[in-house]
């Protein structure tokens, strides 16, 4: 009997194994669309720790199915041990070695996301140029700061240090406000400020595999390299997304926004959309065309899919 008690318990493991390593064939079952630069050395560290964690599992639950499988019958003596301090050591070790390989390896791609001191370095050697605007979450939004036209090149040519963000970027009229939805251009490194004016908050975007805080009295500078534009122009006041660069229709395009962490009672609807414009120009004729709208108040310059 205790053979196919085994039997039992390891084909519902296996059919629960079966399952999930199947899951990915499924549509939305798993990660959504890489979309920046790190993301390959988010998902390799993602994959890696998955792996080690499937083998380890994998080996321990066979091991338990065969002793089921092997055990005496019912009411035979159990056979007893007081233990291996050798054994010990090696189920000590191991996964200690395994745990201290893991971070040394994720070291590097954790810099690259969030040390300010790599992102700052690039800047103050003249390297790179970022776009940056400003985000501020509330209940139960993100506002989105963007430069006006006027000013897009000085926002661009400034020095990034969230320290003194709002002094060197002072709310001007001109000003273009945006909730929830961000707009970029591939290939274009951007550098977000983030800060809540209430509670605590954090803004997620799947896609570029980026996740922060948002922490009440800090100005937090988050930056991602975005790879794959999503943003198609319908006509001189709307653009959609969801589209390919060629301009064709594909869901696996809808880059989210999210808040991740609960805010009140209306955090599962504080979410909103990314948009990467395929190049400078496209990106630049919507910005002109969200100046206009806000000066004009006449109709939307995204349209909702």
């Amino acid at each position: 009997m205790h053979r196919i008690w085994g039997l039992l318990f390891g084909g519902v493991l296996l059919g629960a194994f079966a399952l999930t390593a199947f899951s990915p064939a499924v549509h939305g079952w798993w990660l959504p669309k890489p979309a920046s630069s790190y993301a390959p050395d988010i998902d390799f560290l993602f994959y890696l720790i998955l792996g080690t964690v499937t083998f380890f599992y994998v080996l321990t639950e066979a091991i338990l199915v065969l002793n089921i499988f092997r055990s005496g019958a019912p009411g035979a003596k159990a056979q007893y041990t007081h233990g291996s301090h050798k054994l010990e050591l090696v189920w000590s070790i191991v996964p200690g070695a395994i745990l201290i390989g893991l971070a040394v390896i994720q070291v590097n791609t954790w810099a690259g996301i969030k040390y300010p001191s790599r992102l700052s370095q690039t800047i103050r050697d003249g390297k790179e140029k970022y776009m940056q605007l400003g985000i501020e979450a509330r209940q139960w939004e993100f506002r989105m700061r963007y430069p006006s036209p006027a000013h897009m090149d000085e926002w661009q040519d400034s020095k990034v240090a969230a320290a003194d963000f709002d002094k060197r970027m002072p709310e001007r009229v001109d000003d273009v406000w945006l909730p929830n939805d961000v707009h970029v251009w591939k290939g274009q490194k951007v550098v977000m400020f983030l800060k809540t004016r209430d509670v605590g908050h954090a803004i997620f975007f799947p896609n570029l595999r980026l996740k922060q805080d948002a922490l009440p009295g800090r100005t937090i500078p988050v930056w991602f390299d975005p790879t794959v534009s999503n943003t198609k122009k319908v006509n001189d006041t709307t653009w959609v997304d969801g589209y390919t660069q060629d301009g064709k229709e594909d869901t696996d395009q809808i880059f989210d926004l999210v808040c991740t962490q609960y805010c009140g009672s209306r955090h599962s609807l504080m979410r909103g959309k990314l948009y990467v414009h395929p190049d400078e120009a496209d990106f630049r004729a919507w910005l002109n065309a969200a100046r206009q709208n806000e000066t004009t108040k006449t109709g939307p310059v995204v349209a909702a899919q």
